[in-house]
């Protein structure tokens, strides 16, 4: 009995201790700091990556890897205790944001432009999944004859998993392009670009005509509605989706971009329910990642490019993810994502770092652009971590939304027009 009460503590305090760390109860992180910290020897990077897999007070905002910045979240009153810890270890740390709650404050100060009377989006702040697609709307209705939606599915809460497509003369009849963005809740920035960049597309057309008569164009802002619903509501730090993963500790989600069925679960993401590089109990378990994949293989033969959106860190990512190893045409992909990385400084001085995902980040298994270069066979594909470097994390303030969005189209488009003349 004294067992069976002891067992009972620990997994109430592992729940308590999880939820006010990564739920922060009624969305308020004043008190919650963000450590940078950098491991530059073996045992350290070991001991940070076990530090993740085991402890509740914690949220990584990035992995471990040597010699590269890890950036950690405490919740309040944790802070000397993670420091103790990285002394211990001789980890060189500093305090990246003093207070959580401060700079969500300031994330959508921006200058409060009215909208157009036929939507509600504006590119000077955050916007909900309901204003990005009232901007659909009114581009389906003012654009007709080149913009059309489509909702691909609903996702587990029953939200609208809707793309906008941008087709001259209708649609399937041209090579086409795919950008997504907000498979992981927390990254704002990413649906904001996405949405910024159909707008380029469609209502500044006459500056470059020729990508929308060449190619079909296609945008999915939110990958991952219900967690980006979620984030706006009730936790802006969540990642994953919302179902129920049968967790002992009430514990929900999946990682969507560990969830895909290219190489599934063979590194790089996690079995804990609780983790946010929790895989998902089967490859497409998520019915986000089922819906939007289906869709995708519609059209397998046409795609030459394909690019999912993330933040942060200022890199452009490309296959493999799961292992160390290169696909055959590596060299041709880096070539191309260099020329667009250059293209993309030359806007705003912003320099992206180009490279494989475990050259620049770490091993991670299931994610959608594996997917897309292995089982779809697109030429091009590519996820793009965009602002920062960690300054602000993921809570990059509005103002440099347009900025973020007007370099990552530079990107986009110099790499499509070389994928264009390429193209038979």
């Amino acid at each position: 009995m004294r067992l069976l009460v002891l067992l009972t503590l620990e997994v109430s305090l592992s729940l308590a201790v999880h939820d006010f760390v990564l739920e922060s109860a009624n969305n308020d992180f004043s008190g919650f700091m963000v450590y940078r910290t950098l491991p530059t020897e073996e045992y350290q990077t070991e001991f940070l990556e076990n530090l993740q897999e085991t402890s509740k007070f914690y949220d990584f905002w990035s992995d471990a890897k040597s010699k590269m910045a890890v950036d950690i979240m405490t919740g309040p009153g944790m802070d000397m205790v993670l420091e103790a810890e990285l002394d211990s270890q001789n980890i060189a740390w500093s305090v990246m944001i003093s207070n959580v709650q401060e700079v969500i404050n300031q994330e959508n100060t921006g200058a409060g432009n009215k909208a157009s009377s036929g939507h509600s989006m504006t590119w000077d702040e955050y916007h909900s999944l309901e204003d990005m697609y009232s901007y659909f709307d009114y581009l389906e209705t003012t654009f007709s004859d080149m913009v059309s939606t489509e909702v691909v599915g609903q996702s587990y809460e029953g939200r609208d998993i809707r793309v906008a497509k941008v087709c001259k003369g209708g649609c399937g009849n041209k090579k086409a392009v795919w950008i997504d963005g907000g498979i992981h809740a927390r990254e704002w920035v990413s649906p904001a670009t996405v949405t910024w960049m159909l707008k380029e597309v469609v209502e500044n057309d006459t500056a470059h005509p020729d990508l929308t008569e060449t190619l079909d164009w296609y945008f999915l802002p939110s990958h991952n509605p219900d967690g980006y619903a979620y984030t706006r509501i009730n936790n802006r730090m969540w990642r994953k989706t919302r179902s129920d993963n049968g967790g002992i500790l009430g514990c929900k989600g999946v990682d969507a971009n560990r969830n895909y069925g290219h190489h599934w679960n063979e590194g790089g993401s996690s079995n804990d329910k609780c983790s946010d590089t929790y895989h998902g109990p089967a490859a497409w378990s998520e019915i986000e990642t089922v819906h939007v994949s289906n869709y995708i293989l519609q059209r397998q033969s046409d795609w030459i490019f394909y690019n999912s959106i993330h933040s942060y860190s200022q890199l452009v990512l490309l296959p493999w993810g799961y292992t160390n190893d290169l696909p055959d045409d590596y060299q041709e992909m880096l070539t191309l994502a260099q020329k667009g990385a250059d293209a993309l400084f030359s806007v705003h001085d912003k320099t992206y770092e180009v490279g494989c995902i475990p050259c620049m980040l770490y091993i991670a298994s299931g994610s959608s652009t594996d997917w897309a270069h292995g089982e779809v066979g697109i030429g091009f594909t590519t996820s793009m971590e965009l602002r920062d470097t960690g300054l602000h994390g993921f809570l990059l303030p509005a103002d440099q939304i347009i900025p973020t969005a007007e370099e990552t189209w530079a990107f986009h488009e110099t790499v499509i027009r070389e994928l264009m003349t390429q193209t038979p």
